[in-house]
């Protein structure tokens, strides 16, 4: 059987070839050696660890210097303010706008859609007017109403139409002049009008009531006290808070209904009485000229809108009107 153990290999065996293995092993392990890198000094670890810290420092002090040009640059703007008598500006204000909940963070964040948010007691009797007649004209002041506040004739083609429709013969001779004329601060009195700035597929919302403020000599006046909130449509960056998109309308207004006798037929129906109004948070550019317009289109618009001075009272019915409107 052969032999197949290393050590009696024949070449193992021959004294020249185990000199010749030898020599080369030996010249073989110096070339090794050679390759080995030699490790870095410690000082060049150290210059290293120094340039890290150096850069550090002039990326800080680079932040530094920045914050406090823009910081020079803001309060050079407000010292140039206060020098030319004007206030100082205040700092833009990121709210934001969800046109897909216009009225949240607003007055009318809890008001009802249209003529639902308007209070309508049960007709009573009211000196010679019996409870159904009452009722009649409650429901003949809501019809008006809605005309002039919601209807879309009004809101977008400033047809005054339905509105006339509802009037005694004299009193729409007397007002249809102003009704059928193009957009003014007239035409504005008894109806809303709305000019490019489109409103959002939403309704308008409302709060307030009716009553009956007297009834005598075929002579019945109902008072309507209500608010009426619209949301309008906005592109990207043109509105920075709910207010900039709802602007309020509030009205006080005596509608009188007459009988016929002891009224001639011509005066008889529905008529206009004494009314007041307040408009908040429009454009005063397009109130000019009779239009309803967010406050955002204006075109020196403030920062954020000014708001009246108590916001609960400006939009509660129940509390006097305040003395000015927000355009003065």
């Amino acid at each position: 059987m052969e032999d197949r153990r290393l050590e009696t290999h024949p070449d193992l065996m021959d004294p020249e070839w185990r000199k010749r293995a030898e020599r080369e092993a030996r010249l073989g392990a110096k070339k090794d050696r050679k390759r080995v890198p030699k490790p870095r000094s410690r000082r060049r670890f150290r210059m290293s660890r120094r340039g890290r810290v150096l850069t550090l420092f002039l990326v800080v002090t680079v932040v530094v210097l920045g914050a406090g040009a823009v910081v020079m640059q803001q309060l050079r703007g407000r010292d140039a303010d206060v020098g030319s008598g004007q206030p100082p500006r205040a700092a833009p204000v990121a709210i934001g706008v969800d046109l897909a909940r216009p009225y949240e963070r607003t007055p009318a964040v809890n008001w009802r859609e249209g003529l639902a948010g308007i209070t309508v007691p049960a007709g009573q009797p009211v000196g010679d007017f019996t409870a159904q007649e009452v009722d009649a004209g409650f429901r003949t002041v809501t019809q008006a109403i809605a005309a002039a506040r919601l209807g879309s004739r009004a809101l977008q083609d400033h047809d005054g139409a339905e509105l006339l429709a509802l009037l005694a013969p004299n009193e729409r001779a007397r007002i249809e002049p102003k009704l059928t004329s193009a957009a003014t601060v007239d035409k504005s009195q008894y109806l809303i009008l709305i000019g490019p700035n489109r409103l959002l597929p939403v309704p308008p919302r409302m709060t307030g009531s009716l009553t009956t403020k007297s009834a005598e000599n075929g002579e019945l006046i109902i008072h309507a006290s209500y608010v009426t909130a619209y949301a309008f449509d906005a592109r990207p960056g043109e509105a920075r808070s709910p207010e900039d998109i709802v602007p309020f309308v509030r009205d006080e207004q005596d509608y009188v209904i007459r009988r016929a006798p002891p009224f001639a037929k011509a005066d008889a129906g529905l008529s206009f009485g004494d009314g007041l109004g307040y408009n908040a948070h429009m454009a005063c550019d397009a109130a000019k000229t009779g239009i309803l317009a967010p406050q955002y289109a204006d075109k020196d618009r403030p920062v954020a809108g000014t708001p009246p001075v108590d916001e609960t009272s400006t939009y509660d019915p129940t509390k006097p009107l305040p003395s000015r409107d927000t355009c003065g």
